[in-house]
């Protein structure tokens, strides 16, 4: 039996060109799945589906954070790219295109949500505050209650001029 050096330069052993297919397929299908998902998104928010659509983000965070989590482990090393097959890594940059794709899609309807929400917040203020607060208004002092009324308390002003 022929004893394999499988050791990389830092001492650590290199992982098997199957095993790191594997994780490629791995993280190909994650990227699938969240294009999937956002693709489902859409949709839930739009229609304003808020059940529906918290159990999907739930999902979508999972899903986004083993992705995260993935893609450390080949930023971490690199050289994993390049042992995969170069019909694998092709198959792997097609999924991320479609996943920047969806990424835009999804960020785009999300953000005119958002600032749906923020308009009609800013709106609903808007009018609570003219229907709930005083007005100072000058032009109708002489039209209240108390108009042309002598009050003790409040004493004319003067102003003193020189000459």
């Amino acid at each position: 039996m022929q004893a394999s050096n499988n050791r990389t330069a830092t001492g650590k052993t290199k992982p098997e060109t199957s095993s790191v297919a594997t994780m490629l397929t791995r993280i190909i299908a994650l990227m699938e799945e969240i294009v999937q998902v956002m693709d489902e998104e859409i949709p839930l928010v739009e229609g304003r589906k808020r059940t529906e659509h918290a159990e999907l983000l739930k999902r979508k965070q999972r899903l986004t954070l083993d992705y995260r989590a993935s893609l450390k482990a080949i930023v971490l090393e690199p050289d994993l790219l390049r042992q995969a097959p170069e019909e694998l890594r092709a198959t792997a940059r097609a999924a991320a295109a479609k996943l920047a794709e969806a990424s835009e899609r999804n960020a785009t309807i999300v953000r005119a949500i958002i600032a749906a929400s923020q308009r009609l917040v800013q709106s609903i203020i808007t009018i609570v505050k003219d229907e709930k607060l005083p007005t100072n208004n000058y032009a109708k002092l002489g039209t209240g209650a108390m108009a042309g009324v002598y009050s003790p308390i409040c004493k004319p002003v003067t102003v003193y001029q020189s000459a």
